[in-house]
Order: structure tokens, then sequence, then C-alpha cells
């Protein structure tokens, strides 16, 4: 799912948010939205940010986005049975984990008489997986995750050594134990389908805040030529009082 070609003011320091984008776009693609949580001041340090799950990482980029944007997201998802794009108004507010949900350190699965302790996806574990020469296979997920694992024999076995049916029951349940990690809607088709498409906050977010970044950028274009101000006379002012000058000025 992706989103649409819609936006609502940023009630937000424009020149903090900039700073905030430029910083995020000299890094890797994985670390773009994330790292606008430590540029913006919403975490202490890189170590922090690596040190969260992937859902309470999400959770706050979620609250980040709404913050920004609104409550509100207009999106638009691909039919998979006969290709038909439907356009999806997603209230995030619904989405947003609650601010004291349980994060567990650790799980127990019990799948085919295999017993498994696993801990939900960190974002450094989604560096490290960047990381590899090649695309990530499954057992290397899985060993990002698994703390121990014993076979039916009580043999204890690596990550690896899982059957793929038991690898993909362990990253389901550490994904299902860590709020925000899984963000889902169901969405319905004229045509009958249903289906459960997922919203990624990281892509979304970023999508989102780079439009705007583009669109503001050009109004100090503008209002520069027009008036002769400064970037950062013209960023301190309110997005009102820049959109009045700006048809003032017939743009």
């Amino acid at each position: 799912m992706r989103s649409a070609d819609w936006h609502r003011p940023i009630n937000a320091d424009a020149a903090a948010l900039l700073a905030a984008w430029e910083t995020g776009a000299a890094t890797a693609p994985l670390d773009r939205a994330p790292s606008l949580l430590t540029s913006l001041d919403l975490l202490v340090d890189e170590d922090q940010l690596d040190a969260l799950t992937v859902g309470a990482c999400d959770s706050r980029l979620l609250a980040l986005r709404r913050h920004l944007f609104g409550d509100s997201l207009e999106a638009v998802s691909e039919c998979p049975h006969c290709g038909e794009e439907i356009d999806v108004e997603l209230p995030l507010a619904e989405l947003q984990p609650a601010p004291n949900a349980a994060q567990p350190t650790h799980v127990h699965v019990s799948e085919q008489s295999y017993r498994i302790d696993c801990r939900p996806l960190r974002n450094a574990d989604l560096r490290a997986l960047q990381a590899l020469a090649e695309a990530p296979e499954l057992g290397d997920v899985a060993a990002r995750c698994v703390i121990e694992a014993r076979d039916p024999t009580g043999t204890r076995v690596s990550a690896r050594e899982l059957p793929a049916d038991v690898a993909e029951a362990v990253l389901r349940e550490a994904a299902a134990c860590d709020p925000g990690a899984q963000l889902t809607v169901t969405v319905v088709c004229p045509c009958g389908h249903s289906w459960a498409a997922e919203v990624d906050i990281r892509a979304i977010l970023w999508t989102e805040l780079t439009d705007w970044v583009g669109r503001t950028l050009s109004e100090v274009h503008a209002l520069a030529r027009a008036y002769g101000w400064s970037e950062g006379d013209i960023l301190a002012m309110s997005a009102w009082r820049r959109r009045w000058y700006l048809e003032a000025a017939g743009w």
C-alpha cells in the first residue's frame, strides 16, 4: 500500500524538518525514516534507535506521521485478483498501538515439537541483514531473533537448522508479540476480493516528508525571487503566511 497524492500542512518548525530530511537523505533507504527520530530529538542517539524493536520504532514513526500530517491517510492499494487500484482512507489513530503496550524481551514458541526462545527483531537486526552480501534468506532472519532452539529430541540446534515452516512460525510469533511491527488493514475490492494490505509507515512517512520538502523549497525559491528574503526568514513564517505572500506575488 502506498500513500496517495494528499497532504495536510505540517505544524512544526520547517527549518528543523528540512534539516532532519537532509540528514536522512544521506543515509541508506532503510535508515531514512528512523533517522528522523534522532534528528528531531525524539530519541537520544543512534544506539537507542538501534535497540528499539521494529514495532517500537514503527509506533513512534506512526505517531510522528500523525503529528506532522494528521490522523487520516489516503492511500492506494492494488487488488491482487483483478488489478484495480482501490482508494483507501486509513484512520491512523486506530492503528496506533497503545502507549503502554507491552514490549516483551523474549517469547517461547512450540512448533512441531521444536522449542524455541526468541525475541522481536530490532532496528540493529534490520541493519545487519541489510549489510549481508546477498539478499537475506529465512534462516538469516531467524538467526537474528532466535535465542535458543531445541529439536524434538531436546538437542540444541541453530536457527538455520530449523525447518522452514518452523522458522516462519518463529518469525510470526516474534512479530505478533511486538505491537506495531505488523500494521495491516483489510481492503475490499468491488470485484468482491478482499485482502490484508500492509501499511509501511516507514515508506509512507519518508515519501510524504520528501514531497513536503519539495513543495517547501519551491515556495522558498519563489518568495526569495519575489521579495529578496533569506531562506531563514521565509522558513520562520507560518505556512499560511507563506501562502498569502505567494498568492500576492501571483505564484
